[in-house]
C-alpha cells in the first residue's frame, strides 16, 4: 500500500505520468444526522486528517499507488506512506530529474528510495529489539538458576548495587 501526498503544483506534476488515472476517491465529509463529519471509508485519508488536522483530496492512482493533494503544502516536498501502518518519508522534489528522465522515472526512483529507507527503519527496530532483549532478568537468578546468562547476572548486580545505594 503506497500513499503519495503533496501540494497541488507537484501532483500536477505526477499526473502528466502516461500511466496516471484520475479517481477523485470519496468525499472528504459525510452527513451525520445534520451534522459533517470526517469520511472514515478511506483510512488513509482518515489516517491523514487525524495525523495533521487537515483534509487531503485524492487526485488519482497509478495501479494501486494513490495521490492526493495536500492544499497546505507550498514548498517542494511529497510524503511518501507506505504499508499498512501508513509509515511516512518526506523527500525533496527533484525537478531537474523529472525534467532529464521524466516523471515515471522519477516516481520509480522515489518508490526505490522508500522501499529502501523502509528496509533501514526495519531493521534498526529488530536490532533494537534485539538490544532488549540482550538485557538481563535479575529474577532468573532465583527463579530459574540454571539457566541463568552472563547478562542475567550483571542484571542482578546493577540491581543489588542499586538497591544497597537507596536504603
Amino acid at each position: 500500500m503506497l500513499n503519495i501526498v503533496a501540494g497541488l503544483n507537484n501532483t500536477n506534476i505526477f499526473k502528466t505520468s502516461n500511466y496516471f488515472r484520475v479517481n477523485l476517491g470519496l468525499a472528504a465529509t459525510v452527513d451525520n444526522n445534520g451534522k459533517r463529519d470526517y469520511n472514515t471509508n478511506d483510512s488513509f485519508s482518515s489516517h491523514y486528517n487525524s495525523a495533521y488536522k487537515t483534509i487531503i483530496y485524492a487526485m488519482g492512482n497509478i495501479g494501486d499507488i494513490k495521490f492526493y493533494t495536500d492544499h497546505y503544502i507550498k514548498n517542494d516536498k511529497v510524503a511518501v506512506y507506505y504499508g499498512e501502518n501508513f509509515e511516512e518519508f518526506i523527500y525533496e522534489i527533484d525537478h531537474k530529474l523529472i525534467k532529464e528522465k521524466g516523471v515515471n522515472f522519477y516516481l520509480g526512483r522515489l518508490l526505490k528510495l522508500t522501499e529502501e529507507e523502509f528496509e533501514k527503519r526495519k531493521e534498526n527496530e529488530e536490532l533494537k529489539k534485539i538490544e532488549k532483549a540482550k538485557k538481563g532478568n535479575a529474577e532468573t537468578i532465583t527463579k530459574n538458576p540454571g539457566q541463568v546468562t552472563y547478562d542475567d547476572l550483571k542484571e542482578y548486580l546493577k540491581q543489588k548495587r542499586k538497591n544497597r545505594y537507596n536504603h
